[in-house]
């Protein structure tokens, strides 16, 4: 952060970093009064992705993709960002699960307010919403998904009629949409459609007096009475970082990876159609595929059955060594270890079961011998513990935050819905109490 103050290039009453699914969210719902000048930058591109990049059938995440950045971290591991107007939301795998409904106990609102926000975004059981939510077909689930559905549902519950997942098998709810015959992913930027500057990094931080006046970009400053970072958890991080001093904990879902070899084809268009959700905080993961029929350039490794930990992650640290942010985001424990490894002891079964006959070619069976994780970096900078429900950052003035560096709490499924859900109630936050 600088608390240089050269003559600003413009000003601005709220000032929004990065244009994903956060960002979106929060733009909107600040830009509805006409009155309050609402900036909405964002490092990559500014228009919406086109539909060969959101396509299911594809994660355009490979080396050289237009649309993801990656960091390498500490461990030598490769994150993969989003980047560009939608961010996460047009190059993941169109995962849009809401947390099991006890996971939010720790958020700072009502429960009524929560279901609210997630059936604005998902349309509750009935689906839709402006995220277009949908629950993945029958016949989306391929020849693996289906031989996992059979298997699971005589060994545990057959999962929810609702909106919220449980125990037992999930069917993933998914924010894609049929678009002129290809099934594609529905992103945060169509669905709220801000005004965004693309091309506009913000480089840092500017600050007077210990308050956040407004940010740094290439052009030059930018000043605004408020700040809402929206950067994603690492993005963020990096910005607050020079404030704050010192370490950021972070938080991870491992995941363990069983492969197999199959014995026919097995190509669909949704990559992750159905879950499982274990009693004891496992996520099994049925990929309908190989990820080198997704990913171009990807090596073929095997079909991957994943298995996260999703109670019990790892614990990581970002700080600054020197000019330089570094990022690591930890290895499971001795628990953590034994925990997925139960859970692959699992998926060992499943795969050499009747329900897999004819679709596992025999001995090709394989586990991964590094245990990899789920790029869900969350929890850096806590509702309660660091930030209040308008997201602003306790003894900094001036700087809010709404993106997934505010989750309190571990979910049982992937954050994205998660994340876009706290950022429309800390939006909301932000209007009623007059923040901005």
């Amino acid at each position: 952060m600088s608390g240089h103050r050269a003559r600003a290039v413009e000003t601005a009453d709220v000032v929004v970093v990065g244009a994903g699914s956060a960002g979106c969210v929060v733009a909107d719902r600040l830009s509805r009064d006409a009155g309050r000048k609402t900036l909405l930058l964002e490092a990559g591109h500014a228009l919406p992705p086109r539909t060969a990049v959101t396509a299911m059938s594809r994660l355009p995440i490979a080396p050289g993709s237009e649309r993801v950045r990656r960091v390498r971290e500490r461990r030598g591991r490769d994150v993969v960002r989003g980047y560009g107007a939608g961010g996460s939301s047009a190059v993941n795998g169109g995962y849009f699960l809401r947390g099991h409904r006890d996971d939010y106990a720790a958020w700072p609102w009502p429960a009524s307010r929560i279901d609210d926000a997630f059936d604005v975004l998902d349309g509750g059981a009935a689906g839709g919403g402006v995220m277009r939510v949908r629950e993945v077909l029958d016949g989306e689930l391929g020849p693996a998904g289906s031989a996992f559905e059979t298997y699971w549902r005589t060994r545990v519950a057959a999962g929810p009629e609702g909106a919220w997942p449980v125990v037992g098998v999930n069917r993933v709810r998914s924010n894609s949409i049929r678009d002129g015959g290809v099934l594609r992913r529905w992103t945060a930027m169509e669905a709220f459609a801000p005004a965004v500057r693309g091309g506009s990094e913000v480089i840092s931080l500017a600050s007077a007096g210990g308050r956040v006046t407004g940010v740094h970009t290439a052009a030059g400053r930018i000043d605004a009475a408020t700040v809402v970072l929206t950067a994603g958890t690492l993005g963020t991080a990096e910005l607050v970082l020079p404030l704050l001093g010192g370490e950021l904990s972070v938080y991870e879902h491992p995941e363990s990876l069983v492969r197999f070899a199959a014995r026919r084809p097995l190509r669909t268009q949704v990559l992750l159609p159905t879950v499982v959700h274990t009693a004891d905080g496992l996520e099994i993961r049925c990929y309908s595929d190989d990820f080198a029929s997704f990913i171009d350039g990807i090596p073929a490794g095997g079909v991957p059955i994943g298995v996260a930990d999703m109670t019990h992650g790892t614990t990581g640290r970002i700080g600054i060594e020197g000019d330089e942010v570094v990022i690591d985001l930890g290895v499971p424990d001795a628990g953590g270890l034994e925990r997925l490894s139960e859970g692959v002891d699992e998926v060992l079964e499943m795969l050499h079961s009747p329900a897999f006959d004819g679709l596992v070619e025999p001995g090709s069976v394989t586990v991964d011998p590094v245990v990899g994780l789920s790029s869900h970096a969350w929890g850096t900078l806590p509702l309660g513990a660091t930030v209040a429900p308008d997201g602003s950052v306790h003894g900094v003035p001036g700087l809010h935050v709404a993106d997934g560096s505010v989750l309190p709490a571990p979910l049982r499924s992937g954050p994205h819905a998660s994340v876009m859900a706290t950022a429309a109630l800390i939006a909301e936050e932000l209007v009623a109490g007059e923040s901005v």
